[in-house]
């Protein structure tokens, strides 16, 4: 899949039965990768949003968030390894970043490893800044550095 073709990336709001692509993408992104039951409970929560990209009706990435009052918190963002450095992350912030003005948030906060650079590069890239750090926040006491994005 080219970039030419990313930039023709629909979005579409999450469901159940995305789950399964969910949680494979999940198990190829992250050290702790959410389960499907994780997911699956989570799309459940009412405060909780999640969004699909698709190519061609597949699922290659997507983005979860709890909208809390004023505010985002976004839970995960993840792209399918085959379709990275192709644009996709960037238009999932993107999408990410409207559906919050949609909402009228007032900010976006998120929590990210801080070896996991590539993820810190697109979040700095949307606008967001980093604000904290927390220590030992990980199962493996890797710390989470905190970004946090004014709207």
């Amino acid at each position: 899949m080219g970039r030419e073709e990313i930039a023709k990336t629909g979005f579409r709001v999450g469901r159940e039965e995305d789950a399964d692509a969910i949680a494979r993408i999940e198990s190829l992104s992250f050290k702790t990768p959410w389960s499907k039951d994780m997911i699956l409970s989570e799309m459940r929560e009412p405060l909780a949003h999640f969004f699909v990209a698709l190519k061609r009706e597949e699922v290659i990435g997507y983005y979860g968030f709890l909208h809390i009052t004023d505010e985002l918190h976004i839970l995960n963002v993840a792209v399918d390894p085959d379709c990275r450095g192709m644009g996709v992350g960037t238009a999932l912030m993107a999408h990410l970043l409207e559906e919050g003005r949609r909402l009228a948030a007032r900010a976006i906060t998120l929590e990210v490893r801080e070896s996991n650079q590539s993820a810190i590069r697109l979040y700095e890239r949307a606008g967001f800044v980093l604000a904290g750090v927390r220590p030992h926040y990980y199962t493996d006491k890797e710390n989470a550095l905190i970004y946090w994005l004014e709207l």
